[in-house]
């Protein structure tokens, strides 16, 4: 078959891929023709076409606002989420060619939208799969990232409209299903469970003293890490919170933060203060160390804000899952991620953001047993190797 992958993320360096770099090579282990198209949300990359993984062809082009560089941040904005991906349709014209048979889209679609419409036109009827992970506009709403008004529902009109286009819904988790029937009620396709995915690959033998030396972690430390983007909503504060409290109840936990984003300069600037004297910052650590660096960590941390009321599945997990590395989660009421984690997988423990008691009593059991953070890191790891390979998700969205 011939694949069109459309996305606003999409790695240019293999060895530090992200999920539809995953997506894309298992297709093509398959034996399928993958075509990916990425228009570059981070307006950060020049248009290029590149092969990867021996056979993917990838046509990435930025979301470019050069045309109104000089307009007020607001216009300029709109015209980024609402209007750039025309700009690309000819770029992409000029490098995709013939039909395929399955086109793969991501939320949020508005953001690509012209240009999934023109790239419809290249596609056999009948076969069109949207990965929706984001409820946009909604979360990005109660993020304050989107105002409400006019805006809001001109995006949610725009949003519901571009999901339309596609014959099958994948989302993460049973509560993201509900959700999407109520959200997006007029959407007249199928809706399924799509669980997050990774690579079938796992660490390699490593010597823990070793890789703490390299970073310059104490050896003898029960060590929990927050590992992904630093944006508002993932929780930052309330990692921080959480550290200052163990600094005395729990002195063997030490927290390890390994990302980017926005939030880096406050998160730097609360560890100058004494009382995260039991924290520390690395970083973005490049995806083929970062494997191996969460071997010699002892808890996942899976922290939100709490403040969301749409339902989620952080997609940390999956590392946390393939290094066995058992998961403590403290997320929104919304969503079923700490049922799936202590029920139905039995991978760690999770609560609601708000039960900051909870929180501690969940540390204090991982930090205590290292028999039990052995036994719920394995089976985090047997659920990944069952349900969360790359693999299993091309058989799944082929057989949709």
């Amino acid at each position: 078959m011939r694949i069109l992958i459309l996305c606003t993320k999409y790695s240019l360096t293999e060895s530090d891929g992200w999920l539809t770099n995953d997506l894309a090579a298992a297709f093509s282990e398959h034996g399928h023709e993958v075509t990916v198209v990425c228009l570059d949300w981070t307006g950060a990359s020049n248009p290029t076409t590149t092969t990867m993984y021996g056979k993917v062809s990838v046509v990435n082009v930025p979301a470019s606002v050069d045309r109104f560089a000089f307009a007020p941040r607001v216009f300029r904005n709109l015209y980024k989420w609402f209007f750039s991906s025309h700009d690309a349709i000819s770029y992409v014209d000029a490098h995709v060619t013939g039909e395929f048979d399955l086109l793969i889209g991501f939320s949020p679609a508005a953001t690509t939208y012209w240009l999934q419409r023109h790239l419809i036109k290249k596609c056999r009827p009948g076969r069109r799969y949207m990965v929706l992970w984001d409820f946009f506009p909604r979360s990005n709403a109660e993020l304050g990232l989107v105002p409400r008004g006019p805006i809001y529902y001109v995006a949610k009109k725009l949003e519901a409209r571009a999901i339309d286009d596609f014959h099958v819904v994948g989302l993460m988790s049973p509560a993201n299903v509900k959700f999407m029937a109520k959200e997006f009620s007029g959407f007249k396709g199928r809706s399924e469970v799509l669980p997050l995915w990774g690579p079938a690959q796992f660490p390699g033998d490593v010597s823990r003293d070793e890789v703490r030396d390299q970073f310059g972690l104490p050896k003898d430390a029960v060590i929990a890490v927050f590992g992904g983007q630093l944006t508002p909503g993932r929780g930052i504060e309330l990692l921080l919170r959480v550290a200052d409290a163990s600094r005395d109840a729990l002195p063997r936990a030490y927290f390890v933060v390994a990302g980017r984003g926005p939030l880096e300069g406050y998160l730097t600037e609360q560890l100058k203060l004494p009382r995260y004297q039991n924290v520390r910052f690395l970083g973005q650590i490049p995806r083929n160390r970062y494997l191996d660096f969460l071997t010699v960590c002892d808890i996942g941390l899976v922290f939100s804000s709490g403040a969301l009321t749409v339902p989620s599945f952080p997609s940390k997990t999956i590392d946390y899952f393939r290094a066995a590395v058992p998961v403590l989660g403290a997320v929104e009421a919304a969503t079923d991620f700490s049922h799936i984690i202590e029920t139905e997988i039995g991978a760690g423990y999770s609560s609601t953001s708000s039960d900051f008691a909870k929180i501690m009593e969940n540390l204090e059991k991982l930090v205590l047993s290292a028999r039990l953070r052995a036994e719920m890191g394995q089976r985090g790891l047997a659920y990944f190797k069952s349900r969360m390979t790359a693999s299993a998700i091309v058989t799944q969205i082929l057989g949709a």
